[in-house]
């Protein structure tokens, strides 16, 4: 079966060559995935059920377009801009939400609501505090905070502990209790 693969692997590569264009991947990439189902095509083959080029053929086939399938499920679901540079604002822990287009008014109103309360708990937070939770919705780790700041990361810990309790405290105050399945501020069950 060996000698069998092996034939065949210029026709996995001409296949790969048909499905160029699936997101996040090079051509070698795909090339890859493609001899690897030919591969296992080979493994799970049954001689007595037929022509081994027509099966393989199909399998490659099926295992690109699943590959297809999952990368543009992928991209869509995240946002690639690597061209544009890392902003900083008071509203990072929100704004890591997919396709603002896709949205319904109700999440639109929600996010504008959530980005209110959260510039305004912001605001009024010392500035140590601010630059912390910024940083962590950056996603730089408490080391990094720490070099910036130039204190420990167990330094920069106790200060995210107070700063997200301090925020936790100020939003519920404002009738906000927690996060909701979309990532946005959620009312407490007592305002509803």
């Amino acid at each position: 079966m060996d000698a069998e693969i092996a034939k065949l692997l210029p026709l996995a590569r001409h296949i790969a060559r048909d499905f160029s264009n699936i997101p996040g991947l090079d051509l070698p990439e795909i090339e890859i995935q493609a001899q690897e189902a030919l591969a296992s095509a080979g493994r799970q083959f049954d001689p007595s059920k037929g022509d081994f080029t027509a099966y393989a053929s199909q399998a490659v086939r099926n295992a690109l377009r699943s590959l297809y399938e999952k990368q543009v499920r992928h991209h869509h679901h995240h946002a690639y801009v690597l061209d544009q540079p890392l902003q900083s604002t008071q509203t990072d822990l929100v704004q890591n939400i997919p396709d603002k287009k896709q949205e319904s008014v109700a999440t639109q109103v929600n996010r504008a609501e959530s980005i209110a309360a959260l510039q305004r708990a912001m605001a009024q937070m010392p500035e140590r505090f601010r630059v912390v939770l910024t940083a962590i919705g950056q996603g730089r780790s408490y080391s990094e905070i720490g070099d910036q700041l130039g204190m420990t990361k167990q330094g920069v810990h106790k200060i995210a502990a107070a700063a997200t309790q301090s925020l936790r405290e100020h939003l519920e105050s404002q009738g906000f209790g927690g996060l909701d399945s979309v990532g946005l501020l959620k009312s407490s069950p007592g305002n509803l």
